[in-house]
């Protein structure tokens, strides 16, 4: 009988060079993924810091933790210029406030993250600011990120606006108490998401996401404070400070890792990862897929990790369903579908283990160690030939995002209580 350690492809994250992610098994290196990114792209490395990684090179992360993760990620442009000099001349600042440049180490590790102190508690005069061009005059959702450390002062606040009084969203953090509160001030505006992640050494990544109004630009704004109180608001400070680094702007549903720029903006391109396996190494007519994994966002678009022929018409996968919060997909196709299964998952944007058996009338989901599915009919698929983390056949559908911490391939379909030890957290 197979035990859970048997795998025919086992991919933990921890190898890889240009081009090339490793698995575990097989060890002749017939599961390799293939990779590609023809950008640079940043990463949290095991120290701890972000760093830049080359082109064409796979990304193991180890943000939260030592435990490390693939990470992989749709295509997004930083619009932000000069993302970690707030005291380049691009960036405004009101009357009494000032920006010294390299204070303190960043999140990069490196003596390169600025100080912006207020000099007055005069309402108009202790911010900085900066314009960002948008890719239309349209209702676009914004992502907008900044990695702050607490200096003097309990309080932090930013805004992001097109036009004052229509696309305003205002946004203030508590350092003492990590929390969060923001709004829409703007008619046309809509306040999406905020967010708050802890990077270590007192360096938190703050982010909101809004729908702006429909004007060219957007305007972002950073004021240190010791009271709540908006960007433009008096404070009982006249020497409240942070220190800042790595401003982004995106036009996205959330923020993704961190892009730096200088006087242009920069774009990390998509990443592909896929032609893991041959037909030697597949079993038709009988499997499991397993995957550790979580979705970078809840943005209810479709993301795939798929065995199949290379073809639409032959395939088992797995996916994040479009359209639909918190939503999987599990199916199994020849030529026509014969399972299509869609299950709630709590979160998807947390780790998750999951494994998806497929046999002969005989298909299974387990989930964080619970049987939660059984299809009774089904119809196995035929030529299967390669593991990857799309749909199996389009580079353009079902590009899998988010972190993966094991991904695994049996040609057995393993008992229920093996896919109950497999799965459980």
């Amino acid at each position: 009988m197979s035990t859970i350690n048997d795998a025919k492809i086992i991919l933990i994250p921890s190898g890889y060079k240009s081009e090339k992610l490793y698995c575990v098994k097989p060890t002749n290196g017939d599961g390799d993924f293939t990779f590609a990114r023809t950008s640079q792209a940043t990463r949290v490395n095991e120290g701890g810091y972000i760093e830049t990684i080359q082109t064409n090179i796979p990304r193991i992360d180890y943000f939260n933790g030592s435990c490390p993760t693939f990470l992989k990620e749709r295509q997004s442009t930083n619009r932000q210029t000069y993302s970690q000099e707030l005291d380049n001349s691009a960036w405004t600042k009101q009357a009494d406030l000032t920006v010294t440049a390299n204070q303190i180490i960043s999140p990069s590790n490196e003596l390169n993250a600025d100080k912006i102190q207020r000099g007055s508690t005069i309402n108009t005069n202790n911010y900085v600011f900066d314009q960002v061009n948008k890719s239309s005059a349209s209702q676009l959702n914004i992502a907008v990120s900044v990695f702050v450390k607490q200096g003097e002062g309990d309080f932090f606040s930013m805004r992001a606006q097109g036009n004052y009084s229509t696309g305003r969203v205002d946004f203030i953090y508590q350092f003492s108490t990590n929390t969060i509160t923001a709004n829409a001030a703007g008619t046309d505006a809509t306040l999406l998401s905020t967010k708050s992640e802890n990077y270590g050494n007192g360096w938190y990544r703050l982010s909101l996401v809004f729908n702006s109004d429909a004007v060219g630009t957007n305007t972002i704004y950073f004021s240190p404070r010791a009271t709540s109180g908006n960007i433009d608001s008096s404070d009982t400070s006249s020497s409240a400070f942070v220190y800042l680094w790595g401003v982004q702007v995106e036009e996205n549903d959330f923020s993704t890792s961190y892009v730096p720029t200088t006087s242009a903006m920069v774009s990390r391109n998509l990443e592909t990862c896929d032609a893991s396996g041959n037909s030697s190494i597949f079993n038709d007519s009988e499997g499991v897929l397993f995957a550790h994994i979580a979705a970078l966002h809840d943005d209810q678009t479709r993301r795939d990790i798929a065995i199949s022929d290379g073809t639409s018409n032959q395939f088992v996968r797995m996916h994040f369903l479009n359209s639909q919060s918190n939503k999987m997909r599990f199916q199994v196709k020849n030529v026509t579908m014969s399972v299509n299964i869609n299950l709630t998952l709590t979160d998807i944007t947390n780790f998750n283990k999951i494994a998806f058996s497929y046999k002969e009338n005989d298909c299974k989901v387990y989930i964080n160690g619970s049987l939660v599915h059984t299809d009774p009919v089904a119809t196995m698929p035929s030529g299967l030939n390669t593991l990857a983390f799309d749909d199996g056949f389009s580079a353009n559908t079902g590009q899998f995002e988010g972190h993966c911490k094991d991904l695994r391939y049996y040609d057995t379909a393993l008992t229920h209580q093996q896919l109950i030890e497999l799965t459980t957290l």
